[in-house]
C-alpha cells in the first residue's frame, strides 16, 4: 500500500494503484513558479492504510529506528494513527525542510510497502529481479514532464567555448547520482532510435538506407532528417556531454571545466555568466563530495516516462519526439512514474548513512535547479 502525502479529497492509493498514466500533453508550457517540487504537506496525510499484524510489527520496528537514529521529528506527527503513516508524515516533513521551493527540478517522495512496490513494477520486463530488503521503500516519482529550452547559448559560448557544455556535463553527473534528467544528447538519441536505426553517430550515407525505407527514394522527402541537418539542431557539438567510442566500444564522457577555470571566469565576467560560473563551482564541489557512488541507492529502478527536468537545444522537433516517446510507453505498457525505490535502512549506522546520502543528493538537486534556471527559458511553441 501507499502512505500517500497528497491533500485530503484526492484519490488515496490502497493496496497499490494503477501504474499507467493516461496519455497527456506533457510538453505543454508551464509557468516556472507554478508548482513546488513537493506536494502541499501542510494538510493532514490521509490515513487509509491498514497493515497485517506481522507487517505492522516489522514496520513499527523500522519506524522506531528511523526516529531514534535519523533526523525525523516526533513533532511532525501531530496525531498518531499507525507506524506507517507516522513515518510518512515525518519523512515528508523532512523532505520539505530539505528541498524548499525549486523552479526547474520536479519530483515527489512516496512511501510504499513491498506490496505497493510490486504493484508498481509488475509490468517491467525485469520485475522478477526485485528482491525486497526492507518492509518500507521510499519512492521518488515525477508525474509530468517540465520542458525548458537553452537560452542565449551564444552568450555562454562567447565567455568560454566549453562553459555551456560544462553545465550539461555536470547535470548529467548529478543525474547519475540522483534522478533521471534529460539534456540535448538524449533528444539526439531519441531521434536516432526512430530515424537512424539507433545510431546517433551515423553519417548521412549510413542513414540513407533507413530513411529510404520510411520516406521513399526521393532525397527531398528525407533531406530534413539527415544527420548532417538534424544533429546540429538537436545537440550541437558544444552541448555534447560525451561520445561513444566505436574503437573502444564504450561511452566516453567529456571533461568539464575545472574549479580553477570557473573562478577565472567569475573574475572576468559579470551578469548571468558570472552567476553560472559561481553555481557550477558549487555544483562541482557537491559532486566531488559525493564521489562516484549513487546517492539515491535504488533497490529497483524501472523504465521512467517523465524526467525530473528536461533541457532541449531547440523547439522544432521537441513536441514530436516527446509525443512519440509517450506513445511508445502508452502502447507498450511498461512505463513508470518512478525513478526508483529505495529500501529504508534498518540498522542505526545504515540509517544515519542513508539520510546523509539523501541529504547530499537533495543538495545536489537544489544546485542543479539553480544551474538549469540560469541556462534555460520556457519554450515558446509548446
Amino acid at each position: 500500500m501507499f502512505f500517500d502525502p497528497r491533500p485530503d479529497g484526492e484519490e488515496v492509493a490502497v493496496n497499490g494503484i494503477g501504474w499507467q498514466p493516461a496519455r497527456r500533453s506533457v510538453a505543454r508550457r508551464r509557468p516556472a513558479d507554478g508548482l513546488l517540487t513537493l506536494p502541499d504537506f501542510s494538510r493532514p496525510v490521509p490515513v487509509t492504510a491498514r497493515l497485517r499484524w506481522q507487517e505492522d510489527r516489522e514496520i513499527a520496528k523500522l519506524v522506531q529506528g528511523h526516529f531514534e537514529a535519523g533526523p525525523l521529528r516526533a513533532a511532525d506527527v501531530p496525531e498518531f494513527t499507525g507506524a506507517g503513516n507516522a513515518m510518512a508524515q515525518a519523512l515528508f516533513a523532512w523532505f520539505k525542510r530539505r528541498c524548499g521551493r525549486q523552479s526547474r527540478v520536479r519530483f515527489n517522495p512516496v512511501l510504499l510497502d513491498i506490496d505497493a512496490v510490486q504493484e508498481q513494477i509488475q509490468y517491467q520486463y525485469d520485475a522478477r529481479e526485485f528482491r525486497p530488503t526492507s518492509p518500507l521503500y521510499l519512492g521518488l516519482e515525477t508525474s509530468d514532464d517540465y520542458v525548458y529550452v537553452v537560452d542565449r547559448p551564444q552568450m555562454f559560448q562567447a565567455a568560454h567555448p566549453r562553459l555551456l557544455q560544462t553545465a550539461l556535463i555536470l547535470i548529467n553527473r548529478a543525474a547519475y547520482r540522483t534522478l533521471k534528467m534529460r539534456t540535448p544528447d538524449d533528444f539526439l538519441e531519441m531521434f536516432a532510435q526512430w530515424f537512424w536505426d539507433g545510431d546517433s553517430r551515423c553519417t548521412d550515407a549510413e542513414a540513407v538506407d533507413v530513411l529510404q525505407d520510411r520516406f521513399g527514394e526521393d532525397p527531398e522527402e528525407f533531406r530534413a532528417y539527415l544527420p548532417s541537418v538534424v544533429r546540429d539542431e538537436l545537440c550541437p557539438a558544444y552541448m555534447e556531454v560525451g561520445r561513444f567510442s566505436r574503437k573502444q566500444l564504450r561511452w566516453r564522457p567529456f571533461k568539464a571545466l575545472g574549479i580553477a577555470k570557473l573562478r577565472v571566469l567569475q573574475r572576468t565576467h559579470a551578469g548571468r555568466v558570472r552567476r553560472l560560473c559561481v553555481e557550477l563551482e558549487r555544483l562541482s564541489l557537491l559532486l566531488a563530495k559525493g564521489g562516484n557512488r549513487r546517492l539515491f541507492d535504488y533497490g529497483y529502478s524501472p523504465e521512467t516516462v517523465y524526467h525530473a527536468t528536461t533541457i532541449s537545444a531547440e523547439e522544432e522537433h521537441l513536441g514530436d519526439l516527446l509525443d512519440t516517446h509517450y506513445e511508445y510507453f502508452n502502447s507498450g505498457g511498461d512505463g513508470s512514474l518512478f525513478h526508483g525505490v529505495i529500501g529504508l535502512a534498518t540498522s542505526p549506522d545504515a540509517i544515519r548513512q542513508q539520510y546523509a546520502d539523501l541529504s547530499l543528493g537533495l543538495s545536489i538537486l537544489e544546485q542543479v535547479d539553480r544551474v538549469v534556471a540560469l541556462i534555460t527559458r520556457l519554450p515558446e511553441r509548446l
